[in-house]
């Protein structure tokens, strides 16, 4: 009994999947080990991140701005534009402000500064954008990067240290010149001095809170690797599922597979993986950067994250067709939106955009792993402690997680029944809206068929055979006008062209006609594989066009397509199993159906054996015995005996007779005699049309059946004497050919009862030459050919397998070897054939590497992971660059809405020290749109809960007005720009005072420049090395050809036409080795082109040109050692993987080395040892000779030394590698037909007899035979 469950199905394709995984163990030891990779890549890119535990600020008075907080004496302060505005201003501030003594320098723009301040990096720089609005530009290290979502923190490692200059826009003169040009501006104005004010501020440091120190520009490597995590899942796993999505889902769809239950055995595997490598993940983190979080917090993300990725690709694969669409696809969007999701980390991306970019879920996870970053800055951590408080966002991604990953199944669902590939039937875009889709139907419900359905055969008139009465009303398929039309390019092709015909229950029918005339398209679409393109199709009243009625009928069809139904890494019981589960057999019941299915077969003796290792014909019973499971009440079986041998034939012949009885069985055939043994009625298909139906007897004597005499006779034989006596007993025969010593003669059906005369005239004209003679029936393929329009003398000319007989000549029989000299001699010889055949060589491997497609993809897939990080950075940069301009307003951290949170803005607090009502002083800055909080006496605490205070007391020596006001601004560093944002205020609430309308601008732009030839040598040495660490994955993929031709058996047919070896390594060569050097040199001109990091003499320069070539010679040529013992082993891609892994392990040891031993001897040993190593180690050695570091540096001779031996190693290795490579020619290789003049190889001599080996395992009939041939051969000697 079938009872089909998604429980049941998700079940055993879960424990087939497992199977899978744990049999293709390179597989899978290459999809761990490439997860397994991004572990230490996530700690080596955390480790980037600086991040320092900055310790608890304390309250302090900063004194006043003219105390001096900075002495300006000496310092050279440029700016530009220069016009008689600014030039005023700033010989005003030279001369009469907290700034005397400066020197001023005029420019003509902002890149004439930015080069002077790279010649002198204390400059200080005024760039004037009008006569109110100026950037301050100082070097980085006298004020906070001001953008404040970037992260940084003012602040010091120890505060009562006396070189605590915190904060450093009241130390390094930031305050100082920004309060003198506001006070020259307001003087140039308003014609009032405020100098006096501007320079009495006095500022208070207030107590903040122990807060993380971090660059938020720098998580972005983190973000950019840690999003790609979970990808080497998704390429594996997108190769299993379109392997079988391409055949065997939609296969098992027809058995009752449920969609769901196939996405869910995938997605519970992967679950288990994604968790492993997520708990991995989260420990890592933990330690650094998120080390006041907790562990069950951040694994949920990042679990989350992983399983979102997992339905990502199954909605890829349902949309798309290969494995290779599939996963450049997924890394494409992984990587864009991973790339987007940076936008959070330096712009407040608004909240509707940031939920719609959170469907894909890189951007939803990204977003949610910078929030976690903001919290680690402030100490708080993330944990579900506070996941509906400070880390409410995270709640968010958690939802936003989850809701992708049910969508990307729903529409992995959804695409999947409306886009089903090659094979199966789309479902219209608004399937979900149909009640048949919802409702099964009932068994036995009535439909409305035409009245022709009924009857088809009718349609055919005399070529059908009426149906015997026992089986009228046992239709169980009903065809009407069924058509089927492919479109290719335009143009159409019809398979099927209006096809009717009825099949019967207890008949098995067989479906025969020419390749192409449309019986496996008629098979397909009553399996459920295809769709008719006109006309309806019944099974036991259930109509395959309705959606509801095809969930029944896959519980009573059993199919066996033209391929191979079966998982190959699988047993013969455990296939039998899973298509058992799947079917919905009850699991109870399974063991004793695959047993039953076993003995009927015959197959018990291959039980378990995997698939993979069958024959074509175990293949086959295995296929026949899937589609039998579970019962079936319909059989659809095409070409079910296709590649059997006969025994196994005769038994599926008689399983399907034993089977017929209750059900219904048609397949299809192009074996006649298996139709005409097996089959009850035949249905015959010409160019998609029915020709005819019926039983043998029927078709043999509608088209023309007869009997065929052959009569053997010998020379002397008269044929007239033979024609004129088989006429004389039946008139109406026909003679219809003769061959040397056959005569062939037609003999009509009605004449059978003269059979017995013609016979012992035969017998008695023994005398006139005949010698023997036979009798065979008309054959369906007779009839076939009739049908097909052929001639009968094709047929007719035919031979049986035994009929002709001759004998073999004498030098047939003696077994020679042919050599290639022997049939003619080569013009061409010794070196210039051995220069002739190099040329080919050559050009034949450029033609295939130009054509190559899947090469060249992949070597510039490598060349783009090259210059990832290059890319990346210079859009770090550009971005730092295009956002470190920031504008100080109070917009930023005051406004009139109120809000109190830390991380938004607040209003601004005003405290009253003057004794008086302060109302003007209010009103100013209201005026300014700035939200004024009143302050009591409590509210003034060590600790200040705003953003930023002004405190305002009076001087004594002046009446009580605004001019007379003393401020004090109160800061905490939390808010970075707090101290030059309340000195804007303050230099504004002046300017309003003395009846001006204009607002003073400001912004901080600190001194950096892209060229900054010390910023990039810190990259540029990483780079060096990731450079060096990258290269050896290239060669594999254009090197390694021989393993190419080897497996076309183009290697064996160049040694045959008689190839040198040393010719074809050497035309490799030619190609591979330019082609190696063009990478490397391409990607030391970028570096050079980026950074002069690699610098010193021309000595130093021809090395590491000599270097390069000789490690590029030494590369190709262990590749070529690589393949020729990896003929038929690895992929290039795995070796290209493996390289590189062995490149990053020899670095590790190297470093370690260094530690233990001296770096000399560690330089020596690896360069010998490790042929990916002496490149590596010579730039190393460099770096570390440029920048003072090891001990290599004390001598000259100890440099020559090392870099000699690292230079020159290469060149050892090649010639180690050409003599290995000449052994493995001559060793392992096959024999060679001429001396080749390089490598020295010699033909070997063979014998021309079989090895005594092969002669004592020969059985005995051959050895009889052999001995009666040599017999013979010496009795033909004797004669001659």
């Amino acid at each position: 009994q079938r009872n089909i469950s998604v429980f049941q199905q998700t079940k055993i394709l879960l424990w087939k999947n497992v199977l899978l995984k744990w049999r293709m163990k390179m597989q899978s030891f290459q999809e761990w080990i490439l997860s397994l990779f991004f572990v230490p890549l996530v700690f080596f890119v955390s480790s980037l991140i600086l991040q320092i535990q900055y310790p608890e600020v304390p309250y302090r008075h900063l004194g006043h701005l003219d105390d001096p907080a900075f002495n300006s004496t000496g310092a050279t302060v440029t700016f530009t534009p220069v016009t008689a505005t600014t030039r005023h201003i700033m010989n005003k501030v030279a001369s009469s402000s907290l700034m005397t003594g400066i020197n001023l320098e005029e420019l003509d723009d902002e890149r004439a500064m930015e080069k002077a301040w790279i010649s002198n990096y204390e400059n200080i720089g005024v760039v004037f954008k009008d006569n109110f609005s100026y950037h301050l530009r100082f070097p980085t290290s006298h004020v906070v990067i001001p953008n404040e979502v970037l992260g940084y923190v003012d602040s010091c490692y120890e505060f009562s240290d006396t070189h605590c200059y915190s904060p450093r826009y009241w130390y390094h003169g930031f305050l100082s010149l920004q309060s003198s040009i506001d006070a020259a501006i307001i003087e140039m104005v308003a014609n009032h001095s405020v100098w006096e004010e501007m320079k009495s501020i006095a500022g208070v440091r207030m107590k903040s809170r122990s807060i993380v120190f971090s660059i938020t520009l720098e998580y972005s490597h983190f973000l950019i690797v840690v999003v790609m995590c979970f990808f080497p899942f998704m390429y594996f796993l997108s190769m299993n599922v379109t392997r079988e999505k391409k055949k065997l889902k939609v296969l098992m769809k027809t058995m009752g597979l449920q969609d769901m239950a196939f996405w869910l055995s995938w997605s519970l595997l992967y679950s288990l993986y994604v968790l492993i490598i997520s708990c991995l993940l989260t420990a890592l983190v933990l330690q650094e950067p998120f080390y006041t979080s907790s562990f069950p917090a951040v694994l949920l993300l990042f679990f989350l994250y992983g399983l979102a990725c997992i339905h990502l690709v199954f909605m890829l694969c349902s949309l798309l067709k290969t494995s290779k669409l599939v996963s450049s696809t997924g890394f494409l969007i992984i990587f864009i939106f991973g790339f987007l999701s940076l936008a959070v980390l330096i712009e407040d991306v608004p909240e509707p955009l940031k939920w719609f970019l959170g469907l894909v879920c890189p951007f939803a996870f990204n977003t949610g792993i910078a929030k976690i970053f903001h919290l680690e800055k402030y100490g708080i951590g993330f944990s579900f402690s506070n996941l509906m408080g400070e880390a409410y966002f995270l709640f968010s991604t958690y939802i936003m997680l989850v809701f992708d990953s049910v969508l990307y199944m729903l529409l992995a669902l959804y695409f999947d029944k409306i886009l089903p590939g090659k094979y199966g039937i789309p479902d219209p875009p608004l399937f979900c809206l149909k009640a048949s889709y919802w409702m099964r139907s009932r068994r036995g419900s009535t439909r409305n068929i035409p009245g022709s359905t009924a009857n088809p055969e009718q349609l055919l008139g005399d070529d059908a055979e009426p149906v015997p009465p026992e089986f009228l009303g046992k239709e169980a398929i009903r065809l009407h006008n069924i058509k089927k039309a492919y479109k290719k390019n335009d143009k159409k092709t019809e398979a099927l062209r209006g096809l009717s015909l009825n099949i019967y229950e207890g008949q098995i029918t067989a479906l025969l006609g020419h390749s192409g005339a449309g019986k496996t398209t008629l098979l397909n679409i009553l399996s459920g594989l295809s769709f008719p393109s006109e006309g309806s199709a019944t099974i036991y009243n259930y109509n395959l066009s309705e959606i509801g009625d095809r969930e029944e009928i896959r519980g009573m069809i059993g199919i066996c397509p033209q391929f191979n139904t079966q998982f190959e890494v699988l047993t013969v019981k455990e296939n039998l199993k899973t298509f058992a589960e799947i079917k919905g057999i009850k699991s109870k019941e399974v063991e004793q159906e695959v047993q039953n299915i076993l003995e009927l077969l015959d197959i018990s003796n291959i039980q378990d054996t995997q698939a993979e290792k069958l024959s074509g014909g175990q293949k086959r019973k295995l296929s026949i015995g899937i589609a039998m499971l579970g019962n079936p009440q319909v059989l659809l079986l095409d070409e079910p005996t296709a590649g059997l041998d006969p025994l196994s034939r005769h038994q599926v012949w008689s399983l399907l007779r034993e089977q017929r009885a209750g059900r219904a069985i048609l397949f299809s055939t192009q074996f006649m005699d298996e139709a005409d043994i097996l089959a009850d009625r035949k249905a015959f298909i010409s160019h998609g049309r029915l020709k005819c139906v019926g039983s043998s007897l029927f078709l043999k004597k509608k088209w023309g059946i007869c009997y065929h005499l052959r009569i053997h006779v010998s020379k002397s034989c008269d044929l007239e004497n033979v024609t004129s006596l088989v006429k004389g007993y039946i008139p109406n025969a026909t003679f219809s050919g003769h061959s040397q010593d056959e005569l062939r003669y037609k003999l009509p059906l009605e004449n059978v009862n003269k059979f017995p005369d013609l016979f012992s005239g035969l017998d008695s004209c023994s005398g006139q030459g005949i010698i023997n003679y036979g009798v065979s029936m008309t054959t369906l393929e007779d009839v076939f050919l009739r049908l097909e329009g052929e001639a009968a003398t094709h047929r007719e000319d035919e031979h049986g397998p035994c009929e002709e007989r001759g004998v073999r000549c004498p030098d047939e029989a003696r077994p020679r070897s042919l050599l290639l000299s022997d049939t003619g001699k080569a013009s061409v010889q010794g070196l210039a054939l051995w220069r002739q055949q190099v040329s080919a060589m050559a050009r034949v491997h450029f033609l295939k590497l130009k054509s190559s497609v899947k090469n060249l993809r992949s070597i510039l897939l490598l060349y783009v992971v090259f210059l990832l990080p290059l890319v990346l950075q210079l859009c770090v940069v550009a971005g730092w660059q295009s956002v470190s301009a920031w504008q100080l307003s109070p917009a930023r951290y005051f406004s009139p809405l109120g809000r109190t949170s830390y991380l938004e803005t607040t209003t601004l607090l005003v405290y009253n020290d003057t004794g008086t009502d302060i109302d003007d002083f209010i009103h100013v800055l209201q005026s300014q749109d700035l939200a004024v909080e009143i302050a009591k006496e409590e509210n003034i605490t060590e600790e200040l809960k705003h953003n930023g205070a002004i405190k305002a007391g009076v001087f004594t020596l002046f009446s009580c007005s605004l001019k007379s006001y003393r401020f004090t601004v109160l800061c905490h560093l939390e808010a970075i720009n707090c101290f030059p944002v309340l000195v804007n205020v303050i230099s504004n609430s002046l300017l309003r005072t003395l009846n001006s309308t204009r607002h003073i601008q400001i912004w901080s732009h600190p001194f950096f420049s892209l060229f900054n030839l010390r910023y990039w040598d810190f990259f540029m040495t990483f780079y060096l090395i990731y450079m060096l660490l990258l290269f050896p994955g290239f060669p594999p993929h254009f090197a390694m050809g021989y393993t190419q031709d080897y497996k076309a058996g183009a290697r064996a047919q160049l040694r045959i036409s008689g190839l040198f070896p040393s010719a074809y390594w050497c035309g490799q060569a030619l190609v591979d080795i330019p082609l190696c050097w063009i990478l490397l040199f391409s990607m030391f001109g970028l570096q050079f082109a980026m950074s002069n990091k690699i610098s010193g003499s021309a000595s130093t320069f021809f090395l590491l040109v000599m270097g390069t070539l000789g490690y590029g010679i030494s590369l190709v040529l262990l590749i070529y050692l690589i393949s020729f013992n990896s003929r038929k082993g690895w992929s290039c891609d795995l070796w290209s993987f493996i390289l590189i892994v062995v490149g990053l392990i020899t670095l590790f040891i190297s470093r370690a080395m260094d530690h233990l031993i001296h770096p000399s001897i560690s330089l020596y040993v690896l360069s010998l040892l490790v042929p990916m190593y002496p490149l590596m180690g010579f730039v190393i050695n460099n770096l570390q000779v440029s920048s003072g570091q090891g001990e290599a540096q004390n001598t000259a001779l100890g440099r020559a030394i090392n870099g000699a031996t690292s230079v020159f190693q290469p060149y050892i290795h090649s010639v180690a590698f050409i003599l290995l490579l000449r052994c493995l020619e001559l060793k392992c290789g096959k024999a060679v037909l001429r001396k080749d003049p390089i490598f020295r190889i010699s033909p070997r001599k063979e014998s021309s007899q079989q090895h005594p080996k092969d002669l004592e395992e020969e059985d005995e009939d051959v050895k009889a035979e052999r001995e009666a041939v040599r017999n013979a051969m010496v009795a033909l000697g004797q004669e001659e």
